[in-house]
C-alpha cells in the first residue's frame, strides 16, 4: 500500500488518519522513556492546577515543567536526564508548554503517536501499521515558532518511512530530509535549535544528548482518549505495543466535560 507522508513544521489542522506528533525536546522523548520504565498510562495535561488535582485523586506520579523547571509540588521535572532514573508507578501525569498546545490541534486524527529520535524506528513501524494511506509528521515547535530540533526529527522519520514503504512526500518533507545532510549528527542540530539554546541556559545539556540517541526504545505512546474540562485538557496515552489496532471506522475516545 502506498502511503502519503506530509511534514508540518507547526500543526496545520484539520488532520485525519495517522499523526506522529514530534516534540523531541522533551515531551515525546520523555513519553517513550517513561513507558520503558514500566508505565502503563501517561496523561499529558496543559494546566498545572488540573495536573495537581488529578495526581492527588489518582496517586499518579507528577512530572512537568514551567520555564524549563519543575513546578512546586511536582515529584519530578521533565528533564530527560532525571527521567532516566525516576521511579514511577503505573500512572504518570506530565505537563509541558508546547506539546499540549499541539495535541489540542490534532485530536481529529484517527490515530496519534508521540514520536522522537529515541523511538524513531518503532514509531515509524507503528504509523505504517495503523495508517490507512496518510501519515502526518507534525512538529510542535517552540513557543509557537518552527524549530530545528523537531524539523530534523521529522526529516529522519520521513526518510525512515520512505525506506520502509512507497511514500510520496508532501509539505515540508523534502526540506526536513535535506536537513539530515546538513546535520549528520543530530546533537549539533539540537544544540543550535531555539529549544536547545533555552535548555543550555538552564544547564540541561545532557537532555540534548539523550534526545539525540536514535532508536533506543521500542515504546510508542499512543493516544487512547482526550478529555476537555473547564480546567484544561487531558490527553491519555498507552504504549502502542499493548494496544491492538482499532477496527475500521473506530476513533479514539473524545470526552467533553463542562
Amino acid at each position: 500500500m502506498s502511503v502519503r507522508i506530509r511534514v508540518d513544521l507547526l500543526p496545520k489542522p484539520p488532520y485525519r488518519d495517522t499523526v506522529v506528533l514530534i516534540d523531541v525536546l522533551r515531551t515525546c522523548t520523555a513519553g517513550a522513556m517513561l513507558f520503558e520504565r514500566g508505565l502503563e498510562r501517561l496523561e499529558i495535561i496543559d494546566s498545572l492546577k488540573l495536573a495537581r488535582q488529578r495526581a492527588e485523586s489518582t496517586g499518579a506520579t507528577l512530572l512537568g515543567e514551567r520555564a524549563g523547571l519543575p513546578p512546586e509540588g511536582f515529584n519530578y521535572g521533565s528533564s530527560l536526564a532525571e527521567i532516566r532514573d525516576v521511579t514511577v508507578n503505573s500512572h504518570a501525569i506530565l505537563t509541558s508548554e508546547n506539546a499540549p498546545k499541539a495535541l489540542s490541534l490534532i485530536t481529529g486524527a484517527e490515530t496519534i503517536f508521540l514520536g522522537s529520535l529515541y523511538n524513531a524506528d518503532a514509531v515509524a513501524r507503528a504509523a505504517l501499521q495503523h495508517s490507512k494511506g496518510e501519515i502526518f509528521l507534525v512538529c510542535s515547535g517552540f513557543l509557537g515558532q518552527e524549530d530545528l530540533d523537531d524539523t530534523l526529527t521529522a526529516g529522519y522519520l520521513a526518510a525512515r518511512l520512505k525506506s520502509l514503504a512507497p511514500t510520496p512526500l508532501e509539505g515540508a518533507s523534502a526540506f526536513a530530509i535535506a536537513l539530515l545532510k546538513a546535520f549528520p549528527d543530530p546533537l549539533e542540530a539540537f544544540w543550535r535549535s531555539s529549544t536547545g539554546h533555552y535548555l543550555r541556559g538552564l544547564n540541561m545539556v545532557e537532555d540534548l544528548a539523550i534526545a539525540s540517541y536514535v532508536s533506543q526504545s521500542e515504546c510508542v505512546p499512543m493516544l487512547q482518549s482526550s478529555e476537555q474540562t473547564q480546567q484544561g485538557n487531558i490527553f491519555s496515552f498507552v504504549n502502542a505495543e499493548s494496544r491492538e489496532p482499532r477496527a475500521e471506522g473506530e476513533k479514539q475516545k473524545d470526552v467533553v466535560r463542562r
